[in-house]
């Protein structure tokens, strides 16, 4: 190459590896030969002479979920400026997997790790400290770790959800959280709710309030405890999108209108959300956002930078067709 070329071998590994400025009229010269003869430069080798794979980990808990996709897309449209690739591995939300790919991440020397969801922290905590790469955590809040997250304010988006019910004349409101082990999804939009109410001095029935899980499945199923309550609400207010698909489907299929009988706003703005009938108001938590942000912070650790603790993604609410206002 640097013979064809005519320059030296040190200026053909700076144009390759772009590691150092190289004279406009040398760079041209050099990247003509490389075009003219196929050349590909050895991944390996160049990654043993720059400490650098080009190589971002990012795990994941369940590539079906469109909030997850839609995450690897925010992630995918950062790195790949800078020419990044993307190792994604798949935990299924089994411990044993997410630490199996963290102890995988460490071994390929990859340059950094996103992580979208976490269980394992519970007796694995030092699993986090070890693994010694630049690391950013999306929708999980990690007090007590010197690790940057990306998030949405739970707390706050769940608030604004329950406070528009009841500005629509609803008193009587349910509450279907995200499993509680999940403190985002779980305990911190049902605390949103709790709080919601609580400032507008409205009493909670706790049979309304009901711990689901992540799937339709779980949103029907939690929909019939609540409605076999003595009394009903008139609107009920669902963690995830998923979920709120599935209490649409019960209310359906025992003939309870939405929204003239009980109004149902959800959570996250999915597009099922958009393609439900009728057409889901939900909270609106951007997940191509949290990619963005935070493959963003994760470059910056790469690069020493310095980076936020923590990092919070706008919300805000998209009123469709399942609310319905009860004042006169």
């Amino acid at each position: 190459m640097a013979q064809l070329a005519n320059v030296s071998i040190a200026t053909v590994s700076r144009v390759l590896n772009n590691s150092k400025p190289v004279r406009p009229e040398l760079r041209e010269r050099v990247l003509k030969i490389v075009q003219e003869t196929g050349f590909q430069p050895n991944a390996i080798a160049r990654s043993l002479v720059s400490k650098e794979t080009r190589i971002i980990g990012v795990m994941i808990p369940d590539i079906s979920n469109n909030f997850y996709s839609n995450l690897i897309y925010g992630i995918d449209s950062v790195i790949s400026e800078y020419d990044y690739s993307m190792f994604l591995a798949i935990s299924d939300e089994v411990v044993d997997k997410e630490l199996k790919y963290l102890r995988l991440f460490k071994e390929k020397q990859i340059d950094g790790v996103i992580i979208a969801s976490i269980h394992f922290l519970e007796g694995n905590s030092q699993t986090l400290q070890e693994i010694q790469v630049p690391l950013v955590v999306t929708g999980h809040d990690l007090p007590g770790y010197q690790i940057p997250t990306v998030n949405v304010n739970n707390v706050q988006a769940s608030y604004d959800a329950t406070a528009y019910l009841i500005s629509q004349g609803h008193t009587k409101i349910a509450c279907i959280s995200g499993p509680l082990w999940d403190p985002p999804c779980g305990l911190d939009r049902m605390g949103g709710y709790r709080k919601a109410m609580r400032a507008h001095d409205l009493p909670i029935h706790e049979g309304f309030v009901v711990e689901g899980e992540f799937t339709a499945k779980s949103g029907y199923e939690a929909m019939r405890r609540i409605c076999e309550e003595k009394i009903r609400p008139t609107a009920v207010f669902v963690a995830t999108d998923l979920m709120a698909v599935g209490v649409l489907n019960y209310l359906y299929d025992h003939g309870i209108r939405v929204p003239e009988d009980i109004s149902v706003m959800g959570f996250d703005n999915l597009e099922l959300a958009s393609l439900s009938r009728p057409m889901l108001t939900t909270v609106h938590n951007d997940p191509f956002m949290y990619g963005k942000a935070a493959a963003e912070q994760l470059l910056r650790q790469i690069r020493n930078e310095p980076v936020e603790r923590m990092s919070t993604v706008p919300h805000h609410l998209v009123i469709r067709q399942t609310v319905s206002a009860l004042l006169e």
